[in-house]
């Protein structure tokens, strides 16, 4: 901060001339920027913020950590790991800066799988936001699954009602993966959704 001095200013009521120092500031500062403090060079004190969207680095780091995470679903589930690769792609060859995939979402799908051993392969597809959404399908019964990047999945239920065969049980809501078998019982999906336990 430097100081200056200012023209001579009116005292009001008692009619006397003062000089004032007012503060002058340099500002070298960009308006798109985080400010922080670096002991070692003190002439560089504001970093800029890039948007990682034009940063082609982080775009590949993106590209690599869901490439990693989709080898991983290989152990579990090796037609699922090959279904997420060829959406991945799709995607990518769609628009070269899309992430492909949301990493939040594969992460949310990939614990999903980790905790349910003994599920069926699902119909995958990509929402606009690329996230995963899955769906099992059988003789009436439909049981979808989006997976947010938060963490949380919305789900859908349809199957019959056993005590009122013209009916059917209809169940939505968002939970997170692993209190999904708290609301919607195993027992339920037992033979579409999951092999025989």
């Amino acid at each position: 901060m430097v100081w200056r001095e200012d023209s001579s200013t009116q005292a009001g009521f008692l009619g006397v001339e003062t000089r004032v120092a007012s503060p002058r500031i340099r500002r070298n500062i960009e308006f798109d920027s985080t400010p922080t403090v670096n002991q070692e060079n003190r002439d560089r004190l504001v970093f800029q913020r890039y948007d990682p969207f034009t940063q082609a680095g982080l775009l590949s780091t993106n590209d690599n950590q869901v490439k990693a995470l989709i080898y991983l679903v290989r152990e579990f589930h090796e037609s699922l790991a090959d279904r997420l690769a060829a959406l991945f792609n799709a995607a990518k060859a769609e628009k070269s800066t899309s992430p492909g995939i949301s990493y939040g979402s594969l992460v949310n799908f990939y614990d999903f799988l980790r905790m349910q051993s003994k599920i069926k392969k699902p119909v995958l597809s990509l929402t606009p936001d690329y996230n995963i959404y899955a769906s099992w399908r059988a003789e009436n019964r439909v049981f979808s699954a989006h997976f947010l990047p938060t963490g949380e999945l919305r789900f859908v239920l349809f199957k019959p009602n056993p005590r009122h065969p013209k009916r059917k049980i209809r169940i939505a809501g968002i939970t997170t993966s692993d209190a999904l078998t708290e609301i919607v019982s195993p027992k339920s999906l037992n033979g579409w959704v999951f092999h025989e336990r």
